[in-house]
């Protein structure tokens, strides 16, 4: 392959890799949105999917899965349930919340070594079967799919949904409308680059 395919590769899978970032951001953002117009129907669906992806775990570990890591999204999934008793709000510094993200974490983590360890590897390679569809097909898009739905899918829920328990506060609900974390904190960030974008704007006027 010559140098100049390898260059627009290379770009080309950044500037991917940029765009789709920029499609996750916008759907979060809007998803968020959602979230905050109807949070009764979100706290249904985060409780049942709680428990649906608690009791799939245990399904998994019957069905051959490492029972301490199954074990470990069970447990993490389980810690999820507290924060559905003051759903949408929280106290972002709070037992309850660092303990919550701490075990979404190392189930992670757990998972990800999992898919990386030698024994995972060993097995796919020996139950590979290119007539079967379910043996067959792109492994990094198995484990994708797998993460996706039984490591990041609540806990994304919950991302996105909760907002600060500071702004549930008269005061505060006075001054603004309520508005999520995840939202607050890409309004934040939009709010900053504006002004940073004034200040450089008014800077080369004067020296023009």
């Amino acid at each position: 392959m010559g140098f100049i395919f390898k260059v627009i590769s290379f770009l080309g899978g950044w500037v991917a890799i940029a765009v789709l970032a920029l499609s996750v951001s916008a759907g979060l953002y809007l998803a968020c949105e959602i979230a905050e117009e109807y949070s009764s129907t979100v706290r249904r669906y985060l409780h049942k999917s709680t428990l649906g992806i608690g009791f799939a775990y245990i399904i998994l570990a019957l069905d051959g899965l490492p029972f301490t890591k199954c074990a470990l999204g069970l447990f993490a999934y389980f810690s999820y349930l507290p924060l559905l008793a003051t759903f949408p709000f929280v106290q972002p510094v709070s037992l309850v919340t660092i303990w919550a993200l701490l075990v979404t974490l190392a189930n992670h983590i757990s998972w990800f070594n999992y898919f990386l360890s030698h024994d995972y590897r060993e097995e796919l390679r020996s139950s590979y079967d290119e007539s079967s569809f379910i043996s067959g097909g792109n492994p990094a898009m198995r484990v994708m799919g797998f993460l996706f739905i039984f490591v990041w899918l609540v806990p994304l829920g919950f991302f996105i949904s909760l907002t600060s328990i500071d702004d549930s506060l008269p005061l505060a609900q006075q001054s603004k409308k309520t508005k999520g974390m995840f939202r607050t904190f890409v309004d934040g960030l939009w709010e900053k680059r504006s002004l940073f974008s004034s200040a450089a704007n008014t800077t080369q006027k004067r020296y023009e």
